[in-house]
């Protein structure tokens, strides 16, 4: 089934359920027409009948359809054996069987007290159901099983409904009689002399925005943020001193080591030299 056909479907029964107490399983009345053609277009009647009015469904018959399809010879044989394996709506005829349309009509009567849906071929029948209001009919058109739309006496019924949601019932109106009666008259109240007192709406407070009050609260939070780092600033500006450059000795050393060798060796040169005299002194 096409999905926008079966949207209608489903808006068609939505009206039959809101307005006439239609639930599931939907009762579906199948008669030896409808039963016949399906046999003869090889449908699976029973999951089409799921499909088209978009839920569960209890699919029954009657005996008079039975006996019918029976009267009919041997070419309706297989329908009157699918229609025997169907559940079976008691129908007040009993032994004396009529015909199947006459049998269905006794059975909706004129308000379709049951929410009965109704699966038929008859034109006739159709027609003379189509003045009941709340019956859902449905065929079989070129293997196409087809749901039809609320009928003109459903329509005008679903109209007197909501009409009738909208005026009171005989509660309501007892409230109503009740409610305007002529109370007593209230007793006025003196005016009041001297000087009037303050408006009180002038005495409220200003209403102020959420989104104001949250700008003014980061500003204020950025603004003791900025103080406190500046009071850091300036403590750690006391308490560190400038340290004192020290002052590179290593080449002051090694220029004193230097000096202090120069010494030590024009000392002994001079030693050297003041015992090479003496020694030729003496070998003179």
């Amino acid at each position: 089934m096409r999905l926008k056909r079966q949207k209608t479907y489903k808006k068609y029964m939505g009206v039959y359920q809101h307005s006439f107490g239609f639930r599931e399983p939907y009762q579906i009345i199948v008669d030896g027409n409808f039963i016949k053609v399906a046999q003869n277009s090889r449908l699976d009647y029973k999951s089409m009948l799921q499909e088209t009015v978009v839920g569960k469904t209890r699919i029954m018959t009657t005996n008079c359809v039975i006996n019918e399809l029976r009267s009919l010879g041997e070419d309706f044989m297989g329908a009157a054996l699918a229609a025997k394996r169907l559940e079976k709506r008691r129908c007040p005829h009993g032994g004396n069987p009529v015909n199947a349309a006459d049998c269905i009509k006794e059975i909706l009567g004129d308000t379709n007290q049951f929410n009965y849906c109704v699966a038929t071929q008859d034109l006739n029948l159709r027609d003379y159901l189509r003045r009941i209001p709340g019956v859902p009919l449905i065929y079989i058109n070129r293997s196409v099983m087809i749901l039809e739309p609320p009928s003109p006496a459903t329509t005008n019924k679903v109209k007197e409904i909501e009409y009738n949601k909208t005026i009171p019932n005989n509660y309501e109106n007892a409230i109503i009689k009740n409610n305007t009666d002529t109370p007593e008259e209230a007793p006025k109240s003196k005016k009041r002399k001297g000087p009037k007192q303050p408006n009180p709406l002038s005495c409220k407070k200003k209403k102020v925005n959420p989104n104001n009050q949250q700008q003014q609260k980061k500003k204020i939070n950025e603004d003791e943020k900025k103080e406190e780092e500046e009071v850091a600033e300036v403590e750690n500006t006391e308490v560190e001193k400038p340290k004192k450059k020290r002052r590179r000795r290593t080449k002051k050393k090694k220029n004193n080591n230097v000096e202090a060798n120069n010494d030590t060796n024009n000392e002994i040169n001079q030693k050297n030299e003041n015992e090479e005299e003496e020694d030729n002194d003496e070998e003179e």
